[in-house]
């Protein structure tokens, strides 16, 4: 089973966990998913995964690059 079908078989409790700790380690402020997986411990695709998933539903922005990284922020509630 490849990763990409493995992220999608996933329980929605989970996801929502992982989201939830990727959230928490954005709260200080714009980051990188290199710094999220120290944070997290969260593998690195796994977070990408959830990002882009934060994306599409608002939740998060890119709002630039650091080290050749895109730097993600948490979208404010408008």
């Amino acid at each position: 089973m490849s990763t990409f079908v493995k992220f999608f078989s996933q329980k929605r409790g989970d996801v929502r966990k992982q989201r939830q700790a990727i959230e928490e380690a954005m709260k200080a402020g714009a980051t990188t998913v290199s710094i999220i997986s120290e944070k997290t411990g969260l593998a690195k695709d796994l977070i990408v995964w959830n990002l882009v998933g934060m994306l599409k539903w608002g939740n998060v922005e890119v709002t630039g690059e650091r080290d050749k990284e895109l730097v993600y922020s948490l979208k404010e509630a408008s």
